[in-house]
């Protein structure tokens, strides 16, 4: 745990020259305290305990490589500190397009058309990308990047990290978690990608990234690039995860984040009929008839994986995945007064 001492000699020393104008004047623990709404007390007090204030819990991992994924929620108190964190210290940063995910108004699909119609694309994979995130990258960002003094980085790092890393379960995490990677290798690939070929393309979507490049490429070439973005990634303290990493062809169907980019971005028609005939069979039979022929748990987890595919799809495509929603609609409301789902589950916004 680190150690500190309430003092504000700090602000006299170093008065910080801040990466934008939007962003908090916070020069010691008393200023920063006051832009979070709260008493310079209870910030400490969540500081000094932050490793009690968070509950970890499991979910299963999507895919078929099975596995769990480990969550950290904070309790609401400092719940509500880091949402504030978020719209006032974090939200107002800006990245450049190659960037996708916690982006306002910015979409996988806008990621992924920057690869559409490319003769290669090169998609890799960070491991353990959030817990890989750690609190001294955190403030050595928020200080060296963002202009704020050593006291109040290391304050606001505090307030984002459980023990030494980010959660996955915090508000700011995947906000934070973007832009300390955008300042540790993003900009080093961009740029040495150019030395390489300005036709490159490089984008990153959390902690999945793509490059691509209009002509085709001798394989020593292609190694080359994975072997410049590995070399950034691990010196920024990251690791790939080497099983991911796929070369596609343009002769052979080219997916960005899960959507079809060969000749526009389009959802994978395999995908979207085993959506369709899920929801089709909902309608029909219920829920809890189905949610096993799904390899889900309960009708419960069936209605949530259905909703988030069709979120999905509503990026891709909004007008096919709006049709397929109406079913969806129909399904529940059916079904709804039957006992096949609760009435809390139920919501039409999705």
């Amino acid at each position: 745990m680190t150690c500190y001492t309430e003092t504000r000699v700090d602000a006299i020393e170093f008065h910080p020259q801040l990466l934008t104008d939007t962003l908090p004047l916070a020069i010691d623990d008393m200023s920063l305290a006051h832009h979070l709404g709260i008493r310079n007390k209870t910030m400490w007090w969540m500081i000094r305990s932050k490793s009690t204030l968070y509950k970890t819990f499991k979910l299963p991992k999507r895919g078929r490589s099975g596995g769990y994924r480990e969550i950290q929620n904070p309790i609401d108190t400092l719940k509500n500190v880091q949402k504030n964190i978020l719209v006032r210290f974090l939200e107002p940063i800006t990245v450049g397009a190659h960037v996708g995910a916690y982006v306002p108004k910015r979409s996988c699909r806008d990621v992924a058309a920057q690869h559409v119609g490319k003769a290669v694309i090169v998609s890799l994979d960070i491991k353990d990308f959030f817990p890989s995130t750690k609190r001294a990258m955190v403030r050595r960002y928020l200080h060296r990047r963002i202009g704020y003094n050593y006291l109040v980085s290391s304050l606001l790092a505090d307030l984002m990290t459980c023990v030494n890393f980010v959660p996955q379960g915090a508000p700011t995490s995947g906000q934070i978690a973007n832009l300390v990677a955008d300042y540790l290798f993003d900009t080093d690939i961009i740029h040495d990608l150019y030395a390489l070929d300005p036709k490159w393309v490089y984008t990153r979507y959390s902690d999945d990234l793509d490059i691509s490049h209009p002509e085709e490429q001798p394989a020593e070439q292609l190694t080359a690039v994975i072997e410049l973005v590995k070399k950034a990634v691990e010196a920024a303290g990251y690791r790939l995860n080497q099983t991911k990493t796929k070369v596609e062809p343009h002769w052979k169907r080219q997916k960005v984040l899960g959507m079809v980019v060969n000749e526009k971005v389009s959802i994978p028609r395999l995908e979207y009929m085993r959506i369709r005939s899920i929801v089709h069979n909902c309608l029909i039979h219920g829920f809890s008839s189905q949610y096993e022929r799904a390899e889900m748990k309960s009708a419960a987890g069936l209605l949530s994986h259905v909703r988030g595919k069709l979120a999905y799809f509503k990026q891709v495509d909004p007008v096919k995945a709006q049709r397929l929603k109406d079913y969806f609609d129909l399904a529940v409301q059916i079904h709804k007064g039957t006992g096949d789902i609760k009435e809390d589950e139920v919501s039409f916004d999705d």
